[in-house]
């Protein structure tokens, strides 16, 4: 299975072997798997992740969990705490559009690194 995705990689030229992929990382098992392939494949990744604050312990949880598995793979992490119902409020929009704007906004300062 790695070495199909490395072909499917290689063969639309997704990625280059010394790029730098900030991988967004929410704890859920879609996310999980595609950081474990990236990394198993030889990319260097940062974990970025993002606790938007919205499930109470539940978020804590997350950002634990996968501070310590990045740690333990010895991968690069990085976190955000977002005060996400507040900047709703404040905007006018919905908790969902809230989340994607402070999530976009932050992988965007990425993009220079």
């Amino acid at each position: 299975m790695l070495q199909k995705i490395k072909s499917y990689i290689a063969e639309k030229r997704l990625l280059e072997n010394d790029d730098v992929l900030i991988t967004g990382l929410s704890g859920g098992a879609d996310s999980m798997a595609l950081l474990d392939i990236l990394t198993l494949l030889g990319y260097r990744c940062i974990a970025a992740h993002c606790n938007f604050h919205l499930r109470g312990e539940e978020s804590e949880e997350d950002t634990r969990f996968v501070k310590k598995w990045c740690k333990e793979n010895d991968i690069e992490f990085t976190s955000i705490d977002f005060d996400t119902r507040q900047y709703a409020a404040d905007k006018k929009i919905s908790i969902e559009m809230a989340a994607r704007e402070l999530r976009y906004a932050w992988m965007i300062r990425w993009k220079r690194y």
